[in-house]
């Protein structure tokens, strides 16, 4: 059965304007921190890897500084392989997974690959426990050229200045309690959509 997901915002039916998307911004809150989760991990990695800011996101309550922990001595010869996390920022266990690998086991692997690691590709979404970006954007569905999401942007961009292939691209997610009693019917507000929760 089809059905609207009620929503706080907007009509059904019809997708968000500029408005809208204010009036959900409006609402969004920091409720953790993102210098102190993340940010101090990252630092307290720097005698063991490459640690290399790739951007910033000038967002209210920002700017956020993005970070890749890399390794120090990168190779042609070695695979390089690719380990992202955050890109949903409400997807918690993955900006940790990504943290706990570099802090706990990447190192025994430099030998053999060249790691890169973005442990939190969505910084502000990490902070307000959130899918999207500030301008309701998904940095997750936003993997193309002339991104909407500067997230995805950026990370592109670091990827690909690295000149080397990758062999392999780790990304992790989760499913949380909050896709079906938030993220879907925002969803579904944005874009005047109906969907099956």
């Amino acid at each position: 059965m089809t059905q609207t997901l009620s929503y706080s915002i907007g009509k059904p039916g019809i997708p968000w304007t500029l408005p809208e998307k204010e009036q959900w911004l409006a609402q969004q809150v920091i409720k953790r921190s993102y210098h102190n989760e993340v940010i101090v991990h990252i630092d307290s990695l720097r005698s063991d890897f490459n640690v290399e800011q790739y951007g910033v996101l000038e967002y209210v309550n920002g700017p956020y500084p993005l970070y890749v922990v890399s390794t120090k001595e990168f190779s042609k010869q070695k695979p390089t392989i690719l380990v992202t996390g955050g890109v949903h920022g409400y997807e918690t266990s993955g900006v940790q997974g990504a943290l706990r690998f570099a802090l706990q086991h990447a190192a025994k692997y430099q030998a053999n690959f060249n790691l890169v690691i973005a442990p939190c590709i969505s910084p502000w979404g990490y902070e307000t426990i959130n899918r999207w970006n500030p301008v309701a954007v998904d940095p997750n569905r936003s993997f193309i050229p002339q991104s909407p999401s500067l997230e995805a942007a950026q990370i592109m961009a670091y990827v690909s200045d690295l000149g080397m292939p990758i062999y392999a691209h780790i990304d992790l997610h989760e499913t949380t309690d909050t896709d079906n009693s938030e993220f879907r019917p925002a969803l579904c507000a944005r874009d005047g959509i109906f969907q099956e929760n």
